[in-house]
């Protein structure tokens, strides 16, 4: 692998941003009941975290601003959106609890490995397999009802991989630290 480039402004960590960014919009959305449009602005930003991975792939501009940028854009819109969806009743308590918890360990992880041994790991596929499934899961669920079978079996299969990729961060930490 390149070594990343140390560069904060790429038109590809400018996308990460943008996702950021759209969080407001769709909390208002979600907050004045208006789950049709939420939904395509959730879609909007499930975009942008495939294209600028795509974009800093393709122009040669990974960086280790963008491997931060990048899941943090991921935490603060699930985050912000799990825990409206939670708030409004559109998702269970349970479910919006692990996600949140799960994202706190990895982002104080992450900061610790940055703080203390200066790495910026890149996500793993199994981390992105998990923000697809609970995007899914919250996508379905503000369309539907979290009781529909198949947001259910969606959720499981969410905290499955969740519990994966938290599983595969602890074993590549471990080997870092060993």
């Amino acid at each position: 692998m390149k070594t990343p480039l140390k560069t904060i402004l790429t038109l590809s960590n400018l996308i990460s941003a943008l996702r950021a960014v759209m969080t407001v919009p769709i909390v208002i959305l979600l907050l004045q009941h208006d789950n049709v449009s939420a939904f395509f602005w959730c879609l909007a930003a499930a975009l942008t975290d495939w294209l600028d991975g795509f974009v800093a792939r393709r122009t040669d501009t990974v960086s280790e601003w963008g491997m931060i940028i990048d899941p943090i854009a991921d935490k603060i819109l699930v985050g912000a959106v799990m825990l409206v969806m939670f708030s409004e009743q559109i998702i269970p308590t349970w479910f919006a609890w692990l996600i949140i918890a799960r994202d706190v360990i990895i982002l104080v992880a992450g900061w610790w490995l940055k703080t203390r041994h200066s790495l910026v790991l890149p996500s793993l596929m199994s981390g992105k397999i998990a923000v697809t499934s609970i995007a899914a899961s919250g996508i379905l669920a503000l369309l539907i009802t979290s009781e529909h079978p198949a947001v259910q079996v969606l959720m499981i299969l969410a905290t499955a991989a969740m519990a994966v990729s938290l599983w595969q961060y602890g074993k590549r930490m471990y080997g870092i630290l060993r």
